[in-house]
């Protein structure tokens, strides 16, 4: 479960994040959900210590929730890996743990342009969350319209939100249906399989290893860890080669920007496929030269700062991956491409989506995968000073 407490402090949004250490962790700490816990963790298994704060979210006394879902997490490195993400405003007041503050919304939306500081989990809740909301009644509103409403057709509370839905955007079944078309028609099909018939790969006493030396490690760690459920404990971690890229082309031409977005297979995904990212790679999938990048990726990585909404280089999950780091960017589409990016011509998988779009299909679940959905997370993060 991921789960975030929201409350309004001081006339604003606060959520309450925790200060914490993840063995892969890059720097150590970042900051997490309010609940970030395995199903084992939280109805210890392990016999470990209680979730703090999980009552908030369980149980007839659990407070007012403002979003439910269950969402995927990197097809590429896990095999059909879902959590509960959540966002409830607590009944009451609740108090800080040393461990915990309550942070205004605002404030985390700006940290996420800091380096491995906002972590892949609280990304990911973050994600489900409208931008433009600057209240808790606000967010509550847009969160159960976009999750009511028609992509197409909105009558909703909000009207930032209703006018973006209307405008431009494509019937709700044309969208879902260029979806289902893509995993439809994708020929992949996957099974698990016994380590020892796994070929191009060698373990030795310290690691799994690809032997093209490109792609990711499996080497094991023991950690001790004095504030966690369980003090001490041996685990594997997956350690890419190298950071990946995660981006979004935009354009804020017309009266709602819009997002290029890809319908993404990856094998470890439950469906298979899921809207993500513009452009997604990692070491061993991303092109090995700059001559190989295609013309997203190119542009996805241009040096033009006019047209660089977004760039951070963003840590993914420390309690599964050793310092995964991926490179989110949201960049202005070039318009010396508008035959490229033109909606005829572009290749079937790719769609341009308003946001509010690709958030009501971020709260129906298993959709938008984690990539994308940090990248709606940075989307709302205000312009640097």
């Amino acid at each position: 479960m991921l789960g975030l407490l929201v409350a309004e402090r001081d006339g604003e949004p606060h959520v309450l994040l925790q200060a914490k250490a993840e063995p892969g962790n890059i720097d150590g700490i970042q900051l997490s959900p309010t609940v970030q816990a395995t199903r084992s963790n939280y109805t210890r298994v392990h016999r470990g210590g209680a979730t703090r704060y999980l009552e908030h979210f369980t149980g007839p006394g659990r407070g007012r929730v403002l979003v439910d879902s269950l969402q995927s997490e990197q097809g590429a490195w896990f095999w059909r890996k879902h959590n509960r993400n959540m966002v409830v405003e607590p009944v009451g007041e609740v108090a800080e743990h040393p461990d915990y503050r309550w942070v205004a919304l605002r404030t985390v939306r700006r940290l996420l342009r800091v380096d491995h500081l906002v972590n892949m989990d609280t990304r990911s809740v973050l994600g489900c969350l409208p931008p433009e909301s600057t209240s808790v009644a606000e967010a509550s509103v847009a969160e159960a319209s976009v999750a009511e409403a028609s992509v197409a057709d909105a009558s909703v509370a909000d009207a930032s939100v209703a006018d973006a839905f209307v405008a431009d955007a494509p019937a709700p079944r044309s969208l879902t249906s260029w979806l289902i078309d893509a995993k439809q028609s994708c020929p992949w099909r996957t099974r698990l399989v016994p380590l020892a018939d796994v070929r191009g790969w060698t373990r030795t006493a310290t690691e799994i290893a690809a032997d093209s030396g490109r792609s990711f490690r499996i080497i094991a760690v023991r950690v001790a860890a004095g504030t966690r459920e369980v003090r001490q404990w041996a685990q594997p971690l997956l350690a890419p080669g190298g950071p990946g890229l995660a981006a979004f082309l935009c354009r804020s031409t017309g009266p709602v920007p819009r997002v290029l977005v890809r319908a993404r297979t990856e094998p470890g995904l439950g469906d298979l496929v899921e809207i993500g990212p513009t452009v997604q790679w990692t070491t061993d999938t991303g092109p090995a030269t700059p001559e190989e990048a295609g013309p997203f990726d190119a542009m996805a990585l241009t040096g033009d700062t006019a047209r660089v909404r977004f760039d951070a280089e963003l840590s993914e999950e420390g309690g599964r991956f050793h310092r995964a780091a991926t490179r989110y960017r949201v960049v202005e589409a070039d318009d010396a491409l508008d035959d490229l990016l033109d909606d005829a011509r572009l290749p079937a998988d790719y769609r341009w989506l308003t946001v509010p779009q690709l958030r009501a299909l971020v709260v129906r679940g298993q959709h938008v995968n984690v990539q994308a959905r940090s990248l709606l997370a940075c989307l709302a993060a205000p312009p640097p000073p």
